[in-house]
């Protein structure tokens, strides 16, 4: 378990309540190893920032998705744009469905920027408009 802490008056202040119930899963005199580290600072990706905040948004919107359904969108696309095969079972793995933008990612600058671009065209088929990244407040 990640959890967030501050230091405070050289203490540190946690929020107990969610730690006991995470805690409460294993039984009394397991031993448990934890690690303090200082906190790092994540540097988004621009092309990250426009993607997610302009281009996926608008476009689940103008198809009627909901606000928190825009990862199923972004799924949604990346099978089709990538031609993701499903198994034998008729299933799409996420093992077999390449990560665009996360930092583990294989793909480069230049692929990354094909996709988006990709999707835009086919918002802009769908008859929706997504704005360009440099009239976006992100």
């Amino acid at each position: 378990m990640k959890f967030r802490a501050l230091k405070k008056d050289g203490k540190l202040d946690i929020n107990w309540e969610r730690l006991n119930v995470y805690l409460s899963k294993w039984k009394d005199g397991t031993e448990l190893e934890i690690e303090i580290v200082r906190r790092k600072r994540k540097v988004s990706d621009p092309m990250r920032k426009y993607y997610w905040a302009a281009v996926v948004r608008t476009y689940a919107e103008g198809l009627g998705y909901e606000r928190n359904e825009d990862d199923l969108l972004h799924r949604q696309l990346k099978i089709v744009y990538f031609r993701v095969k499903p198994d034998k079972k008729g299933i799409y793995r996420e093992k077999d469905i390449p990560s665009v933008f996360s930092n583990e990612s294989q793909i480069d600058v230049k692929e990354k920027q094909k996709f988006i671009d990709w999707v835009i065209r086919n918002a802009a088929r769908d008859g929706i408009y997504i704005p360009d990244p440099e009239g976006v407040q992100l």
